[in-house]
């Protein structure tokens, strides 16, 4: 395998794990929040489905950036609306 195959594949794993991390802090977080089981939220379900607000949105997005150590805007909710979209997004 080449040097340069295994950094890229390197890299994906990594980047595909973290994206699992992100949306399973993020199915647990809405769990807890909706009081019901994990198993139950749906990564692919608008945000908005579930009744998250403009309020819970500020709340979500700064529980998850001092979970990630950086910063989100509250609209990242908006601009990806499913834990799946937010998900894959932070972990580019």
């Amino acid at each position: 395998m080449t040097q340069l195959f295994e950094h890229n594949t390197t890299t994906q794993q990594t980047q595909e794990l973290t994206a699992v991390k992100i949306r399973e802090w993020l199915v647990s977080y809405v769990a807890d929040l909706l009081e019901i089981e994990a198993e139950e939220v749906d990564v692919e379900t608008n945000f908005s489905r579930y009744g998250l607000d403009s309020s819970a949105a500020v709340i979500l997005t700064g529980d998850l950036g001092d979970w990630l150590g950086k910063e989100l805007e509250p609209t990242a909710l908006y601009d990806y609306p499913t834990i799946a979209d937010l998900a894959a997004h932070l972990a580019q």
